[in-house]
């Protein structure tokens, strides 16, 4: 028998835990995957090198504006490699606003130099801001050298010296320490040339460049808090100009990136989005600054976007950059070099990439909608998994065939090395759990079981099925037991064959238990006698038949297409049914789901993504719908969904009503869809309609786009705007969330298994949709 591989050497560490990228300082490209927003990153180091190296522009450059989907596809760890990759050639100054800032110039000298300061390199006592103080002055004395204030004996070696690394000039340890050395005895009659020659290039109060020179010298030659200290009261000095003299000295050195980051504590606040865009501008019109502004797009929206002046807003992205997710080969690239990082063996890494099964996690998910982070999550969940399948060997491993032929009390005839066919029932004395069949099976499996791949995360949770309740029920309404015939409304799955006992770790160990469950979820489900079509479950048809008849309250108006109820009952492909305890823990778990969903409905604004879920699965799952998914045209990785059925096309407007770009290009994307639906159209004309959803919080919002330019007249008529109220929030949020468990793993039911179940609860939902008038 197969045994597990030995635990990672890395025991006790998940290789996925660290999700989060806290700064730029500290990533390494060497440890980052290359592909991951490649062609972002490019376009980042080109235009700061193309901006380096113009001379004599009108006006300032414009503002970098990196904008990514939401939280966690790596904008951070982007400016981290652009910090690596532009290593030598800038000096790159983070900044993160905090609530309690003025929001000014004096904040962001002050936030800088923090994070500068906090940011080690790899030599001992020196920071970013203690290089950059050294950069500074190594520049001056160079420059000192270089018009013959400064007497040198060899001053083409000197100052190719002052032109390298500064930390190896300033430190009592670097490679040319005699400079920094000489630097460190001479210091008083140095300071006032290096200040004269400041003047020369900075427009600065002498009283004040003089003050800067001062303290720069000293944090180069000595750091220290103490010395930061005074750096930072400098900066925070805007009377005396101290923010600007501070960049405009940086910029001596090399050229100056300010990478502004972290600006979701002003989620809704459009004051200081105003404040802080025109701040930015103004910053990015200082010769030799450069400003990248990185921002979530539910930030760009609810901050700036529509809040701005167009001006501003046009400023802002005219060299705007859009992040999308990590592909399937970028995954793969990221799970193999997490692994590789923490120790795992070889041996270890082919298991559990089998384990993890980055193929299958991609499978139907739109290109570029996987973040990195949510990636990594998942990865740390399934590596929890797979570290308890390890930790669970067969009972079996260390029993020899000497022991395994005793006729002890408790030993189980599939573990001796042969078991007459005949002997079928167990001998007195012995103790079986499986039935006769199943015994045989095992036998085979017990001597040569492969480690199954991918293995299930069941084995420790507690289960989700409770025991069969007396008497089903869906909504109240009585179920009718199964019966063999397959009559109308009854079940015609063939029951399952009993077990003789119940797995557990202290009978046949967790590790048979898990591989018996991979062994019966493994097995192609079995077809429904009877049953048309050949893939629609009776669970299924029942529901189609209850569909068929129920109309959802508010519907009076209008009339639903002659859709048949198959189109929402039965998904495809098919799936094994549920049994009643599992149905009903499905609407028991939906229920709570629902409840638990109401909060948010009522306290946030609608949630676009998760209807975009919702109706991405339900478009591929219902049988007679259509799905695709167009990328709208100059949007990159934003799509429009659309459902196709019966003469009908609907396309799915799915964003922010301020958002007026999107409903332009959306438009104009259905305007031209029902161009060439009319060309193609043999009888009759084709409808299209565009399909989106608003809450009382959207009602007004909705009321301005409605009455904009955005829908040519002859498209209003076709733009229907759904009203959900509460309840029917927290329903399509309690389902969406439930089906992305059953995708995790962490539901014991798929995601087919769970629409056929739960499709009737959302019913009022697609004849909702569909609706033609």
């Amino acid at each position: 028998m197969n045994q597990p591989s030995a635990l990672p050497q890395a025991e006790g560490v998940n290789p996925f835990a660290d999700d989060v990228c806290a700064g730029p300082f500290g990533v390494e490209e060497n440890r980052s995957v290359p592909g991951m927003n490649a062609d972002i990153l490019g376009q980042l180091t080109s235009t700061i090198d193309e901006r380096q190296s113009s001379v004599g522009r009108a006006g300032g450059q414009p503002l970098l504006l990196l904008t990514a989907p939401r939280a966690g596809y790596g904008k951070t760890h982007l400016l981290g490699r652009l910090a690596a990759a532009a290593n030598g050639q800038v000096v790159l100054v983070p900044l993160a606003f905090r609530l309690e800032d003025e929001i000014g110039i004096s904040a962001v000298a002050v936030r800088g130099l923090e994070s500068m300061a906090r940011a080690e390199t790899t030599r001992e006592g020196w920071t970013k801001l203690r290089e950059a103080c050294a950069g500074v002055c190594a520049a001056l004395v160079r420059r000192l050298i270089e018009n013959g204030t400064l007497p040198c004996a060899n001053p083409e070696q000197a100052m190719r010296v002052l032109s390298g690394d500064p930390v190896e000039v300033f430190d009592v340890n670097g490679s040319a320490r005699l400079i920094g050395d000489w630097v460190r005895r001479f210091d008083g009659q140095l300071r006032k040339p290096m200040v004269e020659q400041a003047m020369k290039r900075v427009p600065a109060i002498p009283a004040a460049l003089e003050s800067w020179v001062d303290a720069m010298l000293n944090h180069a030659l000595d750091g220290g808090m103490s010395r930061m200290a005074v750096l930072r009261s400098l900066a925070a000095d805007e009377t005396s100009e101290g923010p600007v003299t501070w960049l405009r000295l940086l910029g001596l050195w090399r050229p100056v990136v300010l990478l502004v980051d972290h600006l979701d504590a002003y989620y809704r606040n459009p004051e200081a989005g105003l404040r802080i865009a025109s701040l930015l501008l103004d910053m990015s019109e200082m010769d030799g600054v450069h400003v990248v502004l990185s921002l979530n797009q539910d930030v760009w929206q609810a901050t700036f976007g529509h809040h701005l002046p167009s001006s501003i807003e046009d400023r802002l992205t005219a060299s705007q950059m859009l992040l999308r997710g990590i592909g399937e080969n970028e995954a793969a690239t990221l799970l193999r070099m997490r692994l590789q990082q923490a120790g795992v063996s070889a041996d270890d890494v082919r298991e559990f990439t089998a384990f993890l099964d980055v193929k299958r996690h991609f499978l139907g998910r739109p290109l570029g909608s996987v973040s990195a982070r949510a990636f990594l999550r998942h990865a740390a969940k399934q590596w929890d998994f797979f570290q308890q399948t390890l930790a669970s060997p067969p009972a079996v491993a260390s029993i020899s065939p000497e022991e395994m032929a005793t006729e002890e009390s408790g030993v189980l005839p599939l573990m001796t090395d042969v078991v007459p066919e005949e002997e079928e029932a167990p001998k007195p004395g012995e103790v079986s759990i499986f039935d006769s069949s199943t015994s045989a099976q095992m036998k085979l499996i017990a001597e040569g079981l492969a480690e199954p791949t991918p293995a299930l995360p069941q084995q420790d949770e507690v289960p989700l099925m409770p025991p069969p309740a007396p008497a089903p029920t869906i909504n109240g309404n009585h179920l009718p037991p199964p019966s063999a015939n397959g009559e109308s409304g009854a079940s015609s799955v063939p029951a399952e064959p009993p077990v003789q006992a119940q797995f557990s770790p202290s009978s046949a160990g967790a590790f048979e238990n898990l591989r018996e469950m991979l062994g019966k979820l493994r097995q192609p489900s079995a077809p429904v006698p009877g049953a048309e079509g050949g893939g629609t479950h009776a669970v299924a048809q029942r529901l189609a038949g209850v569909m068929a008849s129920s109309v959802a309250p508010g519907m009076a108006t209008g009339s639903a297409l002659p859709v048949p109820s198959s189109v929402f009952a039965a998904p495809a492909p098919a799936a094994p049914v549920p049994e009643h305890a599992e149905r009903d823990a499905l609407l028991g778990r939906y229920e709570a789901l629902r409840l638990q969903m109401a909060a948010e409905a009522v306290s946030l604004p609608l949630d676009y993504t998760k209807l975009a879920d919702l109706i991405r699965l339900a478009g591929k799952r219902f049988p007679l719908v259509r799905f695709s998914e167009h990328e709208l045209p100059g949007m990159t990785g934003r799509y429009a969904m659309c459902w196709a059925l019966q003469g009908l096309e609907i396309i799915f407007g799915l964003a922010n009503f301020a958002d007026g770009s999107y409903w332009r290009t959306l438009a104009g994307f259905a305007a031209g869809r029902q161009a060439e639906l009319n060309v193609s159209a043999v009888d009759g004309s084709p409808k299209l309609k565009i399909v989106t959803f608003k809450t009382d919080r959207e009602q007004q919002s909705w009321a301005i786009l409605q009455h904009s330019t955005a829908f040519p007249e002859e498209l209003k008529a076709q733009v229907d705007a759904i009203h959900l109220d509460t309840p029917s929030v927290a329903a399509l949020y309690a389902m969406q969330r439930i089906i992305k468990e059953s995708e995790s793993g962490s539901l014991q039911a798929t995601p087919a298994q769970v629409m056929s179940v739960l499709a009737r609860e959302l019913d009022f939902f697609w004849k909702r949709v569909t609706r033609a008038g």
